[in-house]
């Protein structure tokens, strides 16, 4: 009885043993994997670091155009970029002196440009004028144009008014601040 199924069914196995490897094949597909982009390593490796690092910049009358200090920097040749942790930044003007500190910051230096990230503080002491106080999210310091900018949310108080607004700009030395949009202000008289 065997090989009467045999004899009349044989070319059915073979269709059948076909169907199962095909089905196999089916199922059990090859993952296909994407292969990522491959990181070049000169352009991720810094050529040098400093901690607790304090560096300063000359004018060309040899007084000090301004001094950056900061927990760590490590500079990337690639495109002459320097990442800086807790960066405080000290900027000799005529007349004034600002400081200026932040959680993280880069520099780079075609132009001379900080940008600067996190709690960022700008403080500006002079003599003939009261203290002030500007607080942001983000902010670039031109030091060459003597600029600064930012498109965040500002705060600038002094000790009789207080400012908001999102985004500034600002010449250091003209003494010019330009608030770019949703201004309010708070006056305060001084007391006797």
């Amino acid at each position: 009885m065997f090989s009467t199924l045999l004899s009349r069914y044989w070319l059915l196995i073979p269709i059948l043993i076909l169907v199962v490897v095909v089905v196999d094949l089916i199922e059990e597909a090859p993952e296909i994997f994407n292969v990522e982009e491959t990181i070049n390593m000169r352009e991720t490796r810094s050529d040098y670091y400093m901690a607790d690092f304090r560096s300063r910049k000359y004018d060309k009358q040899g007084q000090i155009e301004y001094t950056i200090r900061g927990e760590t920097l490590a500079h990337y040749p690639d495109n002459d970029r320097s990442e800086i942790t807790a960066p405080r930044v000290e900027l000799n003007r005529e007349g004034a002196q600002w400081q200026i500190q932040s959680d993280s910051g880069t520099f780079d230096t075609s132009p001379d440009l900080f940008t600067l990230h996190g709690d960022v503080i700008v403080k500006r002491s002079a003599a003939d004028y009261d203290p002030i106080t500007i607080r942001t999210s983000t902010l670039t310091v031109a030091t060459e144009s003597n600029e600064v900018s930012t498109d965040a949310v500002i705060e600038i108080s002094a000790p009789a008014w207080r400012l908001q607004a999102t985004g500034l700009k600002s010449a250091i030395d003209q003494g010019k601040l330009s608030l770019l949009s949703e201004v309010t202000g708070r006056y305060e008289v001084p007391g006797p």
